[in-house]
């Protein structure tokens, strides 16, 4: 038997989500019992903790994954969703996710990737592992421009340190901090923080 919950604010999505899970009760041998599907993003201890939890994301912070493990730590989460931003992705498996699924390409193999993630593997949409990929290679090439020192002030700034933490952090003057922000700026030929944080982590 493996319990599951549901957390999606599309109605319909999670109606067909509730399909895909009784088709599998009518053929397979695992048996699946819901446990809770509600469209609400809010999770608290007093529900019962199911195997596998299905969140959707879209329309509510990525956030949701933390609280839901903080929630049930030992439940196993998986993303169904129609958000494909490579940064949400990678913060949802910050927080806690193990599978990543995309509605509109890998919604019928939903029972596949809950056997995988059961059985401590990680499913992840084919289009997002390549998206994943691409931005891998491409961080790659901004981390060849980059010295080790500003790599370090870099990460500091995609962390939402200040430039005066920055300097505490790595024993270093806040002059210097800005010295290294201009050649950092330079070498990506970028203008401003928000360039940094897309051009290293989008």
């Amino acid at each position: 038997m493996i319990t599951v919950g549901i957390i999606d604010r599309d109605e319909r999505a999670r109606q067909e989500t509730q399909r895909i899970l009784n088709e599998e009760n009518e053929v397979g041998a695992n048996r699946i019992e819901v446990l809770f599907d509600i469209g609400s993003g809010r999770v608290d201890r007093t529900m019962l903790a199911p195997d596998i939890l299905i969140v959707d994301i879209e329309n509510q912070e990525p956030l949701i994954v933390e609280h839901a493990k903080n929630a049930f730590p030992k439940t196993e989460i998986i993303i169904l969703t129609e958000v494909a931003d490579v940064r949400t992705v990678r913060n949802c498996f910050r927080y806690g996710a193990v599978s990543y699924l995309l509605k509109k390409t890998c919604l019928e193999s939903l029972m596949s990737a809950i056997k995988i993630t059961i059985n401590d593997g990680s499913f992840v949409s084919p289009s997002i592992n390549r998206a994943l990929i691409e931005q891998s290679f491409k961080s790659k090439k901004y981390e060849d421009l980059l010295t080790a020192r500003e790599l370090q002030i870099a990460n500091g700034i995609i962390e939402g340190l200040s430039y005066k933490m920055i300097a505490q952090k790595y024993t270093i003057s806040l002059d210097t901090v800005r010295i290294y922000i201009k050649r950092i700026y330079r070498k990506l030929q970028i203008n401003s923080k928000g360039e940094l944080i897309a051009q290293l982590t989008a």
